[in-house]
């Protein structure tokens, strides 16, 4: 949701950053795999109990998926990208609650749930995607939804600060994820007629 609408904020210092790197001959390939490095590397951090450094460099790993984004379509965006973008994403969201379920194993069965939902979630989305004829200034349909990239980072950040409320955190993570999960397939429903 975050995403959808909060874009246009953020969206000319996002222009700035991926024109300098685009400058500097970074392909967005490459800062794509950076953030996917940093992002992974996240896990480590939380299962050392070092919250603050995961939760900056979580944060940094969803700049360069901002910015790949930005300097593929400021150059030559591929079909290829895309697919490594949004691989790139499972593998920092899977490290993440990986990490997370280790440090805390008293709530495995929601880490688990949730890690169940974050693949239907992905099916439905890539599903609408690929079958839908819309097509946005990114290579296909992307879904808006009540969970989007930055609600996602919001609430992980949330679960790393305030380890005590881990649980709850996660269940309402979880909670949020079917709703849109639901929202996205009425919409599909309705598109796809």
């Amino acid at each position: 949701m975050l995403d959808t609408y909060g874009s246009r904020i953020v969206r000319p210092v996002v222009e700035r950053g991926a024109d300098r790197l685009l400058k500097w001959k970074f392909t967005p390939n490459e800062v794509t795999l950076l953030g996917g490095i940093v992002g992974v590397s996240v896990g480590f951090f939380i299962y050392n109990d070092m919250h603050w450094t995961a939760v900056i460099l979580l944060w940094l790993s969803g700049l360069f998926d901002v910015l790949d984004g930005t300097m593929a379509r400021r150059s030559s965006k591929t079909g290829f990208g895309t697919v490594l973008d949004l691989v790139v994403d499972r593998l920092v969201e899977i490290a993440v609650v990986i990490a997370l379920a280790l440090r805390y194993p008293e709530h495995m069965t929601v880490f688990l749930l949730l890690l169940a939902s974050f693949i239907v979630a992905m099916t439905v989305f890539l599903a609408v995607g690929a079958s839908s004829s819309r097509r946005s200034e990114k290579t296909f349909y992307y879904q808006p939804g009540i969970l989007e990239r930055t609600e996602c980072f919001i609430l992980f950040s949330l679960m790393i600060l305030f380890p005590s409320f881990v649980g709850v955190i996660a269940t309402i993570f979880l909670i949020l994820e079917v709703v849109t999960i639901s929202q996205r397939m009425l919409e599909a429903r309705r598109i796809l007629r």
